[in-house]
């Protein structure tokens, strides 16, 4: 799909990232039987901007999400909104490093993805309460993160096949 104008282009991101922060907002009601760990299906719509329109357009999906959907939650600044930013920005670039280096599919990039923001935000907590001690956690969080990335990356593969091929 061509888009016509700089106009018609700004109106997809902003539909991108709105549906971002529809999923984001519905996707707690969905739990996880493991704490912590989400299937992290508006990660979708930022692969889906990156294969649309490129790395640029990943990172404002993704942080756009972030910034906004902290703000509908009242979290802006909190520690939730600090784990997600960082989480996001790590997994973020990463697909872009990956995809550039590597000539894995849009499932590879997904579990790459969640892998990495598990990673973040492992991190974050770490910092946060000066303890390394929450890296016990990691393996458990990857091990539930791999195979999220690998429904997300489906997802993103089915709309790609049928919308940009």
């Amino acid at each position: 799909m061509k888009l016509k104008s700089a106009t018609h282009r700004m109106s997809v991101l902003t539909m991108l990232v709105g549906m971002a922060l529809i999923v984001n907002m519905i996707e707690p009601v969905f739990p996880i039987v493991v704490p912590g760990v989400k299937f992290g299906l508006a990660n979708v719509l930022g692969l889906f901007a990156f294969y649309f329109f490129g790395a640029k357009e990943l990172f404002i999906v993704n942080l756009m999400r972030v910034v906004i959907a902290s703000l509908l939650r009242g979290t802006l600044l909190g520690t939730g909104f600090w784990l997600a930013l960082s989480g996001t920005l790590l997994s973020s670039t990463c697909i872009v490093l990956f995809a550039r280096f590597t000539n894995m599919s849009e499932i590879g990039l997904s579990s790459v993805s969640a892998t990495f923001h598990n990673i973040g935000q492992i991190i974050v907590i770490a910092t946060i309460t000066s303890t390394g001690l929450i890296v016990t956690y990691l393996p458990i969080m990857l091990f539930m993160g791999v195979p999220t990335g690998i429904v997300t990356g489906y997802l993103v593969q089915s709309i790609n096949k049928r919308l940009l091929r």
